[in-house]
């Protein structure tokens, strides 16, 4: 490509219509390109690229950006400057722009609308610091491109977030379903909280035994048990947990999940029906300050590892007022789970683990339940 010559100049000072200025910002922007340019031309094409990146009409603007979204180099300040700039302008040089650090497209993800965020999303490659700025502040139509873009990298615990904020979206569920790598436990999050005919494909996937498929199965089941009894009455509540426990569904898990959910009636009466006693002397043994809890739990076949989480749960919910609304219902499990997490922080691996998946695939879950 010949240099800008200083006819070029000249022409572009003389026409003032903006096709003439967008055919002018073409050529300067290819002949910065070029790799031939001596250093006078480069720096002259660079004045000019910079006065053209202010230009009043958007096709100038736009004819800049078009032509330099496949630059290397770039004068400073220029692609956040375009980048900066109304959509049309923008978008090209995001999507497929070469220049941009991590940090120039975590403050245009940070700062800007939604339409950048998922030019940002599209790219060919996207950091996984990047994507965590995305799921940050951007929306579920943003989390779902991000989703659907194997060039995205998603660690494990930035694809947790992108389920726990954008995980209620059809959309997000149904490109991370289709993604090729999910990490398990963002799969059980997904899961609980998935729709039908995502469920069937996330059992579909090849990474998912069947050992995991039933697994997800029971925790969905014992999800909709907790879920559903909240706000039961106490009557109800214990014919479902005979029900539970004749059928052998009655999961230590639900128990747990049921404390740590402020479902004392399920609590109460599932540890009465698996440990084989009345719910008085139950009652009596899990609020006796002496040892009770630990005789009628060990009565009722709990996991062992689980007690301290179970006793601090205990504690809270006895410390804890809790008015039965839906906003005190989220202040109350919060505080529950942050506790009973801080107490078994220096319990053997295994637990915390449970305790991490469990817990909180169980709180995004219920998150999304129909408040009572």
């Amino acid at each position: 490509m010949a240099e800008l010559s200083q006819q070029d100049l000249e022409r572009l000072a003389a026409d003032p219509s903006s096709a003439a200025r967008a055919a002018t910002a073409s050529k300067v922007a290819s002949t910065w390109k070029a790799t031939a340019l001596t250093p006078e031309a480069r720096a002259e094409a660079e004045q000019v690229l910079r006065l053209l990146a202010k230009d009043a009409a958007v096709a100038v603007r736009q004819a800049l950006s078009d032509h330099l979204k496949d630059a290397s180099l770039l004068p400073a300040g220029l692609a956040m400057t375009l980048a900066r700039d109304i959509d049309s302008v923008a978008l090209p040089l995001l999507l497929e722009g070469k220049v941009f650090s991590d940090e120039d497209l975590i403050e245009i993800a940070a700062t800007q609308g939604s339409n950048k965020q998922v030019a940002i999303a599209s790219r060919k490659e996207v950091s996984d610091a990047v994507a965590a700025s995305l799921i940050q502040h951007g929306n579920d139509k943003v989390a779902a491109t991000l989703a659907a873009n194997e060039g995205a990298e998603l660690s494990d615990a930035t694809a947790e977030k992108l389920v726990e904020k954008h995980g209620a979206s059809g959309a997000v569920q149904e490109k991370l379903a289709a993604r090729k790598y999910v990490p398990l436990r963002v799969l059980e999050k997904l899961y609980s909280m998935a729709s039908e005919s995502i469920r069937d494909k996330l059992l579909e996937r090849e990474d998912v035994s069947s050992e995991m498929a039933s697994d997800l199965a029971l925790q969905a089941r014992e999800i909709a048990t907790v879920g559903s009894s909240i706000a039961s009455q106490e009557e109800d509540v214990s014919r479902l947990a005979t029900h539970l426990h004749q059928s052998g569904r009655l999961d230590p898990g639900i128990v747990v999940r049921a404390l740590c959910m402020g479902d004392m009636f399920l609590f109460e009466h599932g540890l009465a029906r698996r440990a084989n006693v009345p719910i008085e002397r139950a009652r009596q043994l899990i609020y006796d300050p002496v040892g009770g809890l630990k005789y009628v739990y060990e009565r009722a076949f709990m996991p062992q590892g689980l007690y301290p989480a179970v006793r601090a749960a205990l504690e809270v919910a006895q410390e804890t007022s809790y008015d039965g609304g839906p906003s005190d219902r989220e202040r109350y499990r919060r505080k529950m789970i942050e506790r009973v997490l801080t107490k078994v922080e220096d319990a053997d691996p295994a637990t915390a683990d449970y305790l991490l998946s469990r817990l909180s695939t169980l709180t995004q879950s219920l998150a999304h339940l129909p408040s009572a």
